[in-house]
Parts: C-alpha cells; sequence; structure tokens
C-alpha cells in the first residue's frame, strides 16, 4: 500500500459523521492495520489521514472550517473524501462561500475523491478542482429485510425537510395520482420548521393529508420506508444521495426523477430504480401506487455493498502515490495548485486501462475504441479489488450443467436457473450429458448436447457444452449443485469486466433428497445443511477471498461452481480431456488459466447447494483416492508443494536461457553454478553444449527456449554463490504484483531479466507489458565471470573469486 492512512471518524449525529464511522469500520474489517480516530490531534504530525469533508462538519461557517482544514493539512498528508459539494441550488449568497471552502481543501489534501461521476463533474464546472479525483460511490447498506408488509397507501419521501428536497414535487404527484397521502420520512431540517408547517398546509388545501414521522431509530425507519406505497425521489439538484441508497438497501425501487446523479446510480446498480422525467412523475406515481409490487426490487446483494465501498477506499490508497519530501498541506488557501506528479509507470496505472491507448487511458470500464469491456479491462497483478464498485453491463452468459443419471437433481438446478436475477434474455443454459442411460428431459429454452458414455468424462462434457453455447461469459455448474437466486449475476461479475478473471463461488453442502424443483433452495438448504469443508473456508479467509492468490492456490478453485470469459477458455483450450477418472480436472484447467495471467477470485455471495456430503465425507478410500489425484497432477502441476522434491517435471519451473556465445569455461562455470542453486532448473543455450560434460545432463540444451514459470535471460556468464534472497524473488515472481525482474550482480553490472510466465501471456494478450510491475535487484551472491575463469580451481572447490570474476 502507498499509504496506510488514520481513518478520521468524528462523533455526533452529523450524517457524513456517521458514514465516516461505518465506513471506518467496514476498512477495519478488512485491514486491522488501519487505524481509526475521532481527535485529529491525537496522531502524529507527518502521519497520513484520511478525512470526510463537508463545511458543516467542521466549522460554523466556511471560513472557520477552510481554516481549521488547511492547519490540518500542515500537519498530515490529507486524502479527503468530498461531500454536498458545490451546486446552483446553494443559492448565490452561500455558493461563493462553499465554492472557497472546497477549493481551499482541494488544493491543500494530498488526494481527493467523491462518491459520483456527477460530482467529480460538479467539483469541475464550479470552478473548484480539475485535477485528479477518485469515484467512489456511497454504498447500499445491507439492512436486514423480512417479508413485504402491506402497502399503506402513501407517498413517501425519505430524509430532511427542506426547500429543493421534492416535497413539492412529490405532492403534485400525488394530487394528480389521486394519492391522498403523503409520509415523510424524517424531521424538518434546522432552520426549516415554519418551511415544513407551510407545506404541510399546502398539501391539505389540495386534499393530501401529510404524516411527518420526526426521527426515528434505524429499525423503526426502515419498517416505516418499507410500507409506504410509493417511494418518491423527486430533488433535482443533488450532488449524492444517501436516501437513495437507503430506499435500495430497504428493498425498495423507487421513482426517482431523472437527472445526472439518478442516472448514474441506476447504471451502477441496475433494476433498483424506477428513473422518470419530471413531467411524467404523476403518471409512474399512479401505475406504482396500482402495483406497489414494481416499487421492490428484489436484489440480493445489491452491487457495491459496505465491504465493496471498504475494498474500492483500500485499492484507492495503494495507488496513491506515497507523499513527497514537500509537505503536501503547505499550501494557503488561494495559492497555486501545486504542479501534476510525473506520470506513474504502466503498473501503476488506473485499474482499468486499455494499452492500445496508453497516451490516453480511459477511466471507465469500456474503452470507447473498442466494441466490448472486455476488450479493455486488466488489472496489475491478482487484484480483482481494483474493480470494485464498477458494475459491467449484464454480460450474456452461458451457463453450462454438466449431467449424468440424476434426473431429480437436474430438475431442481433446472428450475432454479430459471429463478436467477440476471436478466432472462441475456442467459442461455446448455445440459452437457456424460452418457446417460435415458435422455435427459429439459425444459424449452434449454438446450441438451450429448456425448456417449465412455467413463467419467467430466472435461469433454463441458467442452462439449462450451461448443454449443454463445455466451461471452461461461458459467460451470453440475446438475447436483443448485443455485441461489443470485449466483449468475455474481459470479459473472468480474468476467464481464476483466476477461481474465476466473472467479468459483461458495459451494455449500445439504441433504436435498426429495425437494422438489419448486422449493427455494435458499431456504431449503439451511435447513438439511451438512459440514462446509473447514480447509476450504479457512484458506478462502486466508488469500481474502483469493485476492492473495499464489501458484498453489488452483486448489481452491472448484469446477462445479466457477466461471470464466469465453475469451479466456477459448484461449487456454478449454478442459483437458484425458482426465476420464473423477477428480483433479478442475485443478489442472485452474493452474493453466493461472499461469497464462488469469485473475483469480473467490466470490462467496455466489451460493450454490451441493445434494450430499463434501468429498471428504463420503464413503471413499480417501488416501487412496486422494493420491491417484496427486500422481495424476504431480507431472502436469511443476510448482512447489504440488510435484516431486526431486524428480523432475515434464515442464521445467525455472529455465536459464545464457544468451550469447562465451569461453567454454566460462559457460561450463556459468552453467555448473546455476545448476547447484538451482538443481531443478533448465539450462538453454544459444549454441550446442561446449563441452562433453554436458552431454549427460538432460537439464542442457540448446536451441529453442522452452515455457517455464519463469524465464531468466543471461546476457552473460556469471557465477551465483548464496544467492538465497535472489532465489526467493524468482519464486515470488508473477504470484505478487512483481512479473520482471532486472537482475544486477554484486558490483551493479546488468546481467539480464526474469520475466514470468504469467507476466509473458498477459503480454502477449494485450500486446504491451501490462498487468506487471518490473522490479529490481542487486545479487551480492551473483558476479559476473571472467573471459578464462580457472576451471581447475572451480572444480576442485579452491581459491577465491579473484580466480573466477
Amino acid at each position: 500500500m502507498s499509504i496506510r492512512p488514520v481513518l478520521l471518524a468524528p462523533s455526533g449525529p452529523h450524517g457524513v459523521a456517521a458514514y465516516a464511522r461505518a465506513l471506518a469500520e467496514e476498512v477495519r474489517t478488512l485491514d486491522a492495520r488501519i487505524r481509526v480516530t475521532d481527535d485529529p490531534d491525537a496522531t502524529d504530525p507527518g502521519t497520513p489521514m484520511h478525512v470526510h469533508v463537508t463545511e458543516r462538519l467542521w466549522g460554523p461557517s466556511p471560513e472557520e472550517a477552510t481554516e481549521r482544514l488547511t492547519v490540518l493539512a500542515r500537519r498530515h498528508p490529507l486524502t479527503v473524501t468530498l461531500h454536498d459539494v458545490p451546486q446552483a441550488s446553494d443559492g448565490e449568497r452561500n455558493r461563493p462561500r462553499r465554492r472557497a471552502f472546497y477549493a481551499a481543501v482541494t488544493r491543500a489534501a494530498h488526494a481527493v475523491a467523491v462518491n459520483s461521476a456527477h460530482e467529480r463533474a460538479l467539483l469541475a464546472e464550479e470552478g473548484v478542482w480539475d485535477g485528479d479525483v477518485e469515484v467512489l460511490p456511497l454504498p447500499v447498506p445491507a439492512a436486514p429485510v423480512g417479508s413485504r408488509p402491506r402497502p399503506d397507501g402513501t407517498v413517501g419521501v425519505l430524509g430532511y425537510f427542506y426547500p429543493g428536497k421534492g416535497h413539492d414535487e412529490a405532492l403534485a404527484a400525488a394530487v394528480a395520482a389521486g394519492v391522498d397521502r403523503l409520509t415523510i420520512l424524517g424531521r424538518a431540517s434546522d432552520g426549516h420548521a415554519a418551511d415544513l408547517d407551510a407545506f404541510v398546509r399546502r398539501a391539505a388545501a389540495t386534499g393530501v393529508a401529510v404524516e411527518v414521522t420526526g426521527w426515528l431509530d434505524d429499525a423503526e425507519m426502515a419498517a416505516r420506508a418499507r410500507a409506504v406505497s410509493v417511494p418518491v425521489i423527486a430533488h433535482q439538484h443533488v450532488s449524492a444521495s444517501a436516501s437513495l441508497t437507503s430506499w435500495i438497501g430497504w428493498g425498495r425501487r423507487p421513482v426517482a426523477v431523472r437527472n445526472r446523479y439518478v442516472d448514474e446510480m441506476a447504471a451502477l446498480r441496475p433494476g433498483t430504480l424506477l428513473p422518470v422525467e419530471l413531467p411524467a412523475l404523476s403518471a409512474l406515481v399512479r401505475a406504482a401506487a396500482e402495483d406497489p409490487d414494481a416499487t421492490w426490487h428484489g436484489i440480493h446483494p445489491v452491487p457495491v455493498g459496505p465491504a465493496d465501498v471498504a475494498r474500492a477506499y483500500l485499492a484507492w490508497w495503494a495507488r496513491v502515490p506515497a507523499p513527497g519530501a514537500a509537505e503536501p498541506g503547505a499550501a494557503e488557501p488561494g495559492a497555486a495548485a501545486p504542479a501534476p506528479a510525473a506520470a506513474p509507470a504502466p503498473a501503476a496505472a488506473p485499474a482499468l486501462e486499455c494499452p492500445r491507448h496508453a497516451d490516453a487511458p480511459h477511466p471507465d470500464t469500456a474503452c470507447p475504441g473498442h466494441s466490448t469491456p472486455q476488450d479493455a479491462a486488466w488489472v496489475v497483478g491478482n487484484r480483482w479489488d481494483l474493480v470494485a464498485g464498477r458494475e459491467p453491463e449484464p454480460p450474456r452468459v452461458s451457463v453450462i450443467v454438466t449431467h449424468y443419471d440424476q434426473p431429480a437433481e437436474l430438475a431442481r438446478t433446472l428450475a432454479a436457473l430459471a429463478r436467477q436475477d440476471h436478466l432472462a434474455d441475456r442467459l442461455e443454459i446448455v445440459v452437457a450429458d456424460d452418457g446417460s442411460p435415458e435422455t435427459p428431459v429439459v425444459p424449452d429454452g434449454v438446450r441438451l448436447v450429448r456425448q456417449d458414455d465412455r467413463g467419467f468424462r467430466v472435461s469433454a462434457a463441458r467442452n462439449l457444452g462450451v461448443a454449443a453455447s454463445t455466451g461471452d461469459v461461461l458459467c460451470f455448474l453440475d446438475a447436483d449443485t443448485t443455485p441461489e437466486p443470485g449466483y449468475v449475476r455474481a459470479l459473472t461479475r468480474l468476467p464481464a469486466l476483466l476477461p481474465e478473471a476466473v472467479t468459483v463461488g461458495r459451494r455449500r453442502h445439504a441433504d436435498l433428497t426429495g425437494l422438489g424443483p419448486d422449493v427455494p433452495v435458499a431456504e431449503a438448504g439451511p435447513e438439511r445443511e451438512l459440514p462446509e469443508p473447514a480447509w476450504l473456508r479457512e484458506e478462502y479467509a486466508r488469500t481474502e477471498n483469493l485476492l492473495r492468490a499464489d501458484d498453489r492456490a488452483y486448489r481452491f478453485v472448484i469446477g462445479a461452481v466457477s466461471a470464466c470469459s469465453r475469451r479466456l477458455f477459448e484461449e487456454l483450450g478449454g478442459f483437458d480431456e484425458s482426465f476420464t477418472a473423477y477428480g483433479g480436472e478442475d485443478w489442472e484447467w485452474a493452474h493453466r488459466a493461472w499461469q497464462a495471467g488469469a485473475v483469480l477470485a473467490h466470490v462467496p455471495e455466489a451460493v450454490a447447494w451441493h445434494d450430499g456430503p463434501d468429498w471428504s465425507g463420503r464413503d471413499v478410500d480417501r488416501v487412496r483416492e486422494g493420491n491417484r489425484q496427486t500422481l495424476r497432477l504431480a507431472s502436469d502441476i511443476p510448482v512447489a508443494g504440488s510435484s516431486g522434491r526431486g524428480l523432475l517435471p515434464a515442464m521445467p519451473d525455472l529455465v536459464v536461457h545464457l544468451a550469447g556465445e562465451h569461453s567454454e569455461a566460462a559457460v561450463f562455470v556459468c552453467v555448473d553454478a546455476v545448476l547447484a542453486a538451482f538443481p531443478r532448473a533448465t539450462v538453454v543455450l544459444d549454441a550446442p553444449p561446449p563441452a562433453a560434460a554436458f552431454d549427460a545432463d538432460p537439464r542442457v540444451r540448446s536451441g529453442a527456449v522452452p515455457d517455464a514459470r519463469v524465464i531468466w535471460r543471461l546476457d552473460r556468464p556469471v557465477l551465483l554463490d548464496g544467492v538465497d534472497t535472489f532465489a526467493e524473488r524468482l519464486a515470488a515472481l508473477g504470484q505478487t504484483e512483481e512479473g520482471r525482474l532486472r537482475v544486477r550482480a554484486a558490483d551493479g553490472t546488468a546481467v539480464g531479466t526474469a520475466v514470468a510466465r504469467r507476466a509473458r501471456r498477459r503480454a502477449d494478450r494485450w500486446g504491451a507489458e501490462v498487468g506487471f510491475t518490473t522490479g529490481e535487484i542487486v545479487a551480492s551472491g551473483l558476479h559476473v565471470l571472467r573471459d578464462e575463469p580457472h576451471l581447475e580451481a572451480w572444480v576442485g572447490g579452491w581459491g577465491g573469486l579473484d580466480r573466477f570474476v
């Protein structure tokens, strides 16, 4: 992380303060190293700090708030989230003062964020700030919901009452729609009690009775908001709206008068709003009053929740450059803005960037020069969290259901797929039957493909299903693994954003014997639940849902609950059809995907229920079966912990390519030293091996450089002596965000570059060296060899370095 700020979470009832506290709690859940304070003076000067900013939170006037924040910025490099940014509805008396306050804050801050692209545009339009601004949306709270209450017959408006909040528009729509009751969920904003009284009298004159609930605690507010017949959002001048996210969090789909912010939120969370132009508001209110079910969205979990936003903040702070020597907070209000920082290296680029337009990266998911987001999106390393808060257009999904002689289980799974909340016209179901005795029965609209029964051939069945499908994202299920309603949407989000993503859902276990296809598995599963594999749950926790994946993370990808883009699947060549016994085919495929640069992610909210216990709970000889799978995979997966300890794997883990022509003595010492340090490496020479001593060693060859997890090109012969740190960096290459390593000898001489297969495959895929950082190491135990090192001293093990270097 470039910075790890202390989070200022002030006390008090202000909505921004409450949000700061809630966000701090979510961030701390993800990273316990983050500190939180409610006292800005309790932190040592120079420590980065994150603060949430609206002038009323920082002082009784914009001028006093400006003074307090700029003083704080002199003590701490500040990252700030701006709320309630200036706009025309502020009125000409307050607007210039608010502009001055926000301009001073942005100049003094080290980095700036807002809650919407709309607010980012407002900052520029109001002349406040036109520098870099991160967009981190407000989350939809994960409020507990129960059954839908009976509609109370009212139009409801949520939040403090003040002129311009949309109450007048809601009242006019209620009158035109024939609704005679309106509920204000909240109280008058400070200083606006008289305005509220006047509004109630105006409403009564039109025949509409107004109920003002006053302040309600969270549970009471949720209950009342869920009871109104028609929730309405009608304020036209808005920066970001907590009332909008609250409605959605309670399960409601409010009627929302269109503006730039409402349109942005409707795109971010499809299906959760009923956008309408103001002239048509009354017609939509009338329709909603007649059909209140239309004002419920039924999406769970709603995209971009509290944990998503917390991850987005952590990802942002990871990209914020560490403070330089100059104090970022030293600028006084009115001072010139600092010069822009130098452009970052490609690896520190925005979360999504197009290498084909590297001179003008696009801030949005999709590149305007390409047809789909899949043509433009990549992230550094395995950092799928960098796209937290971004939502794709619902992708065209093909669900491949593999099946063998399980008609009841298949019927249950197909019925559950028909209940998915993914758009029906963008969802395709293909059943791939592995030679069942009887032809499976599938509903209209479900495609069935079959292969002959020649044993357990799930790999071939999956490939057959993919070949018969048309979707851009592929989602794999087994017939006995039944998904909950949000499964497809949740599991396919990342592959729709990142074509290199491979996602795995949460496979829970239950005894579903006798459960009919019409019974929702989300309700029946917990009642019949069987133990979930503890080792798998622990590994997902340890790796932060595979965010910290490594070369052995393929073991946590379960093929029966996985998804990827068609582009990646076809590039990999599908599943290995030489697997003709139970188990292992998904691990081999996942390892191959990882080595090709895939981004692995566990999606715990994508839940599917397997009918029956985990493998460890079945009546099988687990040691024998485990050994069979281990032997099958040992040669295919040549990484430490997966293959043998001394046997050479079919594909080398490390290839050292000694390029160019050199003396026979120097080549001999270099090759011997490399293989002494890395016994399982393969050394490739540009010319045929010059000494008979190499003839009997299969690890030394000439000609084409074979593929390997890491290829280290050596530009000159070297001697390796005590290279533990260097070996650790090579072993980690491609497993972290570092994919390339420039290597220097102890005297600083450049001797070549090591590149991980994951970085090479990313570069081939995108046509540019993107997706991984490039590191450098001065290896203290690595020395450049002289042209004629003393061979007798080398093989005899005597003599100092001066005989060789």
